[in-house]
């Protein structure tokens, strides 16, 4: 189960990265501006993060096997749509879709990697479901610009659909819906009752507002580092591709790596080490060279799925197992949140400032997270 978990997440993560990967041949061809680029992108997000929640409930009360399987579905068609875009507003309707069926993956998937394994090594576990993302992000930046500069960027949205429909049919034919499911705390508590304890309430603020800002810099950087790397380091969308691959693939390494790490002196400990690291990166990402740019890359990419893995972690094994879902879909909605309403924030402050400068203020907002993350006392998770 853990494998179609991990495989899950790495297409979630290829779909996601066609759009960041193209947007300087875009920029080009409907003659935009880096704003409107972070609005395009944003068409994406918003409703990629916001429904997080939504279908972490419904997959709590109605089942994930179907949940999963039509997020997949609408994902993928939303995909295949973008390559047929003829103009900026198809193009943004149809990333907006994909972003639909695209936010049902993590409030099911991070779960069922939890439950797959006993708790002692859920921050491994989760480590390598994070490497399933982090391959499948590897691979999307090398595979999509190798057929945009080859064939043309509509085809890479095409011919990456094509595997989502694939997995939903094999989820839906092959997966047994017994094996998605939690036997032992599934619909056996009453959810009103949970949903009105004062103390989940909190929690429940305080996780949204560490979601904000617990991979902030990743999340600003990650969009426009092809862009970035074209306007200011004058590389071809090849070699820029292949520097959004880099920072991807170092979450293969970093996610199991602080997962162990969060086992041995735990989440909390980890993620502040984390959060103070992302921000030096990021700072020092605007100072850099082309060559120290690649270690700083790499640097960042083990650093923010890092982040994402603990804090995966950290969660599911909170008090309240009958609405993990809920929970996980909270979190994760809120990191997505935060990179729809920053990408064309940063975007406006690249047309204005420059890059370098928006870089540094997303550095700074790093380390809001560390006063939040003490808050959340042992005693609210």
């Amino acid at each position: 189960m853990l494998n179609v978990v991990i495989l899950s997440h790495g297409l979630n993560h290829v779909l996601q990265l066609i759009l960041p990967t193209l947007l300087p041949t875009l920029i080009l061809e409907f003659e935009l501006s880096n704003y409107t680029a972070g609005l395009l992108v944003a068409c994406f997000l918003l409703p990629y993060s916001l429904l997080q929640i939504p279908f972490g409930y419904l997959s709590d009360r109605k089942g994930r096997k179907k949940i999963l399987v039509i997020g997949i579905f609408i994902y993928s068609l939303g995909t295949l749509l973008c390559g047929l875009s003829q103009n900026i507003i198809q193009l943004g309707i149809n990333q907006f879709i994909a972003g639909v069926g695209g936010a049902s993956y993590h409030p099911i998937g991070i779960p069922l990697a939890s439950l797959a394994v006993e708790k002692g090594r859920r921050g491994q576990a989760m480590g390598f479901h994070q490497t399933g993302g982090a391959i499948g992000a590897f691979i999307a930046p090398l595979v999509s610009a190798y057929i945009a500069i080859f064939i043309g960027w509509r085809y890479s949205f095409m011919f990456l659909s094509i595997f989502g429909f694939i997995l939903g049919l094999f989820i839906w034919t092959k997966i047994d819906e017994s094996k998605l499911m939690d036997t032992k705390n599934e619909r056996t508590s009453d959810l009103r009752s949970v949903f009105t304890n004062q103390k989940v309430v909190r929690l429940i603020i305080l996780l949204f507002t560490f979601g904000l800002l617990h991979v902030i810099s990743y999340r600003a950087l990650m969009p426009f580092l092809t862009t970035y790397a074209i306007v200011k380091h004058a590389l071809n969308l090849e070699s820029a591709a292949q520097l959004l691959s880099l920072l991807q693939i170092m979450g293969i390494v970093g996610s199991p790596l602080f997962g162990r790490l969060s086992d041995g002196i735990g989440r909390k400990p980890t993620l502040y080490i984390i959060l103070i690291s992302q921000a030096i990166v990021m700072y020092l990402i605007t100072y850099s060279s082309v060559g120290i740019l690649v270690f700083l890359l790499g640097a960042m990419g083990l650093i923010a799925f890092g982040c994402l893995a603990v804090t995966d972690t950290w969660i599911t094994e909170m008090n309240y197992p009958q609405i993990m879902g809920t929970l996980v879909g909270i979190a994760v909605s809120a990191s997505f949140f935060i990179g729809a309403i920053i990408t064309p924030i940063v975007g406006f402050l690249a047309d204005n400032v420059g890059f370098d400068y928006a870089f540094r203020i997303m550095a700074m907002l790093t380390l809001v997270g560390i006063p939040v993350l003490k808050i959340i006392s042992d005693k609210d998770s």
